[in-house]
């Protein structure tokens, strides 16, 4: 069965749950996962400065919603396997990470697959990430943006 959600970045990595569109019924409690088959985490600091880059260029421009794109996830018993935007959630992970340090992802507590790619490009985007954000004045404006828009 295909089901079609919309949900906040904030509700599916803060807040671990999906509306759906047809019923608006909410699945409480999502277990997001990485499987096995999926390649390796290689957004660089560039990927992650250009996504950031645009948050704030709509956060600024008063964009009621900032679209992150499709998600395709499979359902596999209580858990849910990123089938499709892997490379953007893990980033949206640091950046929310980055954003409210005491913010508890439990998406970030899974390991990766011991891969030089994803140990290097996790690190080197978070420290840019924290590097980028410590030079922007109004963090908790823009972490509820993220959240919620």
């Amino acid at each position: 069965m295909i089901k079609l959600g919309l949900t906040s970045i904030g509700d599916l990595l803060v807040n671990n749950r999906i509306t759906t569109l047809k019923d608006d019924d909410t699945t409480h409690n999502i277990k997001l996962e990485i499987p096995e088959y999926q390649r390796p985490y290689k957004w660089t600091a560039k990927n992650a400065n250009q996504l950031l880059d645009d948050i704030l260029e709509a956060k600024n421009s008063n964009k009621e919603v900032y679209r992150v794109g499709t998600l395709i996830l499979n359902k596999d018993g209580n858990k849910y396997n990123i089938v499709d935007g892997q490379q953007r959630t893990i980033t949206f992970s640091l950046l929310l990470k980055c954003l409210e340090p005491e913010t508890e992802i439990k998406f970030l507590d899974q390991p990766l697959q011991n891969n030089e790619n994803n140990a290097f490009n996790v690190s080197t985007n978070y420290k840019t990430l924290v590097r980028r954000i410590d030079k922007i004045p109004d963090t908790d404006s823009l972490y509820d943006y993220v959240c919620t828009n």
